[in-house]
Order: structure tokens, then sequence, then C-alpha cells
């Protein structure tokens, strides 16, 4: 029965890790923070010209002037297909989901420095399978949210050069549900018979991240970030067949690197190519430390690998308050087919958007549309071991596309 316990644990904790079906690879988040920047296909470390710069580049709070309040909203909806090698196909329980991101900027009255503070989401996306599908022995709904409050600053150096900082801080909440089948709990063999299994915890961490921005004249600009890495210890409840225990567990983030060039080959047309690479293989595995001193410690390998994600964007000033942007998104998939689950579907993804800006007076209207499509992947493995505690199965292929619509407004003051 220890053994039980132990496998349907690590099945409801372990998961909280990777809970999101996140518009990115791995459990990272794109295309959430900002309207602009989502409809340049997020190529926008260089341009990083409104207050959402705080969540992309903090050196661009250099080149904003006087106060400035960005509020955002993107909403999404994940569409997945599930075909068994037997060929029966389940979709998931989809549903429109809402991620919210505010973002506030002063010049302090200085002309070559500013500073904000911002709120956003690196994760904040939900997924949900029917508790009678082939995944409810992994998960039924996964939903792991990080808020990032972050506070930063940037200044001019001289006419070419600007840089900034920030420190982040993040409040994470995780909760999933599955079931786990009886037979397997109370020690024998899988009969069928499911119990709901429910998980819910918190943990916070403080993060930090840099960048700079040159102006090599006015055509043609690098900009560069990083983020560090940082750690969240979760405290959390584990409750199966109605019998709770306690259980910690600590979820690596990954440092990432953001590079980019701009091109203004016109004064109303620039273009932005930015590379984002992602630190994965430095996530540690997940270690789930049990309260009860009847339940062994778990340590569950993550085996990610590092990625790129390739960005372009371009933006064309229509008229005097009509700016027109389009851009394109390619993300590597950074989960391994050994340790792939269907709460987070990562593949090969391509990202296709466009979003248009309309000023008014000391408003500004930013809105986006995009359509992300996942490469079919198949998959064959025997993740938590479900194929062991249960009589069901994981295998198969798997299709996902999302669209999804961002809407924000800037306000200077």
């Amino acid at each position: 029965m220890r053994r039980a316990w132990i496998q349907s644990s690590v099945v409801v904790v372990v998961m909280a890790a990777t809970a999101s079906v996140s518009l990115g690879n791995g459990y990272k988040i794109m295309c959430m923070k900002s309207a602009k920047a989502t409809a340049m296909g997020e190529a926008f470390v260089v341009q990083a010209d409104d207050p959402t710069t705080i969540a992309y580049n903090p050196a661009g709070l250099a080149q904003l002037e006087g106060n400035q309040v960005n509020i955002h909203g993107t909403l999404c909806n994940a569409y997945m297909e599930h075909t068994s090698p037997a060929g029966v196909k389940t979709d998931n329980e989809d549903g429109w989901q809402l991620v919210p991101s505010l973002f506030y900027t002063t010049d302090m009255g200085k002309e070559d420095m500013s500073a904000g503070i911002g709120i956003s989401f690196p994760n904040g996306i939900s997924s949900e399978w029917s508790e009678n599908s082939f995944a409810r022995y992994v998960a039924t709904y996964s939903d792991l949210v990080v808020a990032d409050v972050s506070p930063a600053f940037g200044m001019k150096v001289n006419d070419s050069l600007m840089l900034g900082g920030g420190i982040s801080y993040y409040y994470s909440e995780a909760q999933l549900e599955n079931v786990v089948d009886a037979g397997t709990l109370s020690g024998g063999s899988p009969n069928g018979i499911d119990v709901k299994s429910t998980m819910e915890g918190d943990g916070s961490a403080w993060g930090a991240g840099i960048g700079m921005i040159y102006q090599v004249n006015e055509q043609h600009g690098f900009g560069l970030t990083y983020r560090l890495p940082y750690s969240i210890d979760y405290d959390g409840d584990v409750t199966i067949a109605g019998q709770g225990n306690a259980v910690d567990a600590t979820i690596d983030f990954p440092a990432v690197v953001v590079i980019g060039y701009a091109f203004r080959p016109t004064e109303k047309w620039k273009v932005e190519l930015n590379l984002d690479w992602t630190q994965w293989d430095q996530v540690d595995d997940i270690v789930l430390d049990f309260e009860s001193p009847f339940l062994t410690d778990v340590t569950q390998a993550q085996d990610f690998d590092n990625t790129i994600a390739y960005k372009l964007g371009t933006e064309c000033r229509y008229s005097e308050t009509i700016d027109l942007r389009c851009g394109y998104i390619y993300n590597e998939n950074a989960t391994s087919e050994r340790t792939w689950r269907p709460s987070l579907p990562d593949t090969d993804i391509h990202f296709l958007t466009a979003g248009c800006g309309y000023r008014q007076g000391n408003v500004t209207i930013d809105a986006a549309l995009q359509v992300v499509y996942y490469e079919t992947r198949t998959i064959d493995n025997n993740v938590d071991f479900n194929e062991f505690t249960s009589q069901s199965s994981v295998d198969g292929t798997y299709r996902t596309w999302a669209p999804c619509l961002s809407l924000a407004m800037t306000y200077k003051f």
C-alpha cells in the first residue's frame, strides 16, 4: 500500500510542475503580457517603447516619457485532440481563459531615467480532460499560476546606450486533480474502480533581470536581456480517497537570454528579429518531501532540453494615428518523449500574429490576434507509471491549436 501511495502522490505533485497549457516551450508562457509585443511576435527587446518593456527589456524604460499606465488582457483557448493507437479520438475540455497584466512607469521628472512596476503571469493557463478520458490517471484538471511582480528601472548612459534592471517577486499557486485506480491504491492490481486525487499548494521566490539597448544609428539597433533562474518552494496537501498528507516540493524555473536586432528601412517601417534562449537543462529534478514518516521521499527527472524561440516582427506607421503590425515565432520543443504529459502538449510550435495600434490624444489602444499551431506529436511512454498503476495509457498522437486575442490600453499623463 505504501508503494501505491507514493506512486499516486508522485502523479499529483510532480504534475504541478508542468500543469499549464502554456503557449511556449516547457512550462514557459509566451505572448501573454503585451498586445503590442504579441502582434510583433514578441520581437520587442530593441523597440521596447511602451510600459510592457518591464517584462521584455527594462532598458527600454529609459525612452519612456512622463507617467504611463498599461492595462492588458489576453483571452485564449486551446483545442487538443488525442488519437489512441487503436484509433479512438478524444478532445480536451476546452474553455476560454483570461490572462491579465498591469504596468506603470514614470520618468520622475528626469530626461535620462525612468522607473516602473509590472504585474504579469509567466504561467497562468489551466488544462482539463474528462474524468472518463484516457488521461484521467495522469491529469484531469491542471493549473499552475505564477504571478510576477517586478519593479524596474532604465537609464540612458549616452545617446546610443540604455541600461536597465529590476527584481521580481514570484508568487505561485498550483492545483491538480486526477483519479487513482482503487485496486493499485490498496496494493493489488488495477481494477478500473477510480477514486479522486487532489493536490493544492503555493509558494514564492525572488528573481532578477537586466537589459541593454544599443542604437548604432537611426537604422540599426541591438538589444540583450537576461533573466536569472529561480526556484519556488511549494507547501501543499495531497488528498487521495479522502486521506490527506502534507508534502513539500521545489520547482526550478530556467534562466532566459534574449538577443535582438532591429532595422528601420524607412522612417515609418521597422523590423526586428529576436533569439530567445531558455536554459532548461539546468532545471533540477523535482524532489517530493512527504511529511509522513511512512512515505519515502521521491525524486523525478525532468529531462528538459535547452530551446531557442525564433521571433520575427514588424511594425508600419500607416497614419498619424494607426500602426499596423505582424509577426511569427518558431518555438522549439523542450520536453522529451519519456516525460511528456497530456496536460502539457509540448512540441515544436508556430505562432502567427497580427495586430494594430490606435492613438488618440493621451490614449493608445493596441490589439493583437494570434493563432498557435502545435506540430503533431506521437507519444509512446509510461509517464508517472500510468500503465502499471491503471488500465489506461497516454500513448497516441496529439494535435493542438490555440486562438488568442489580446487587447490593451495605455494612458499617458
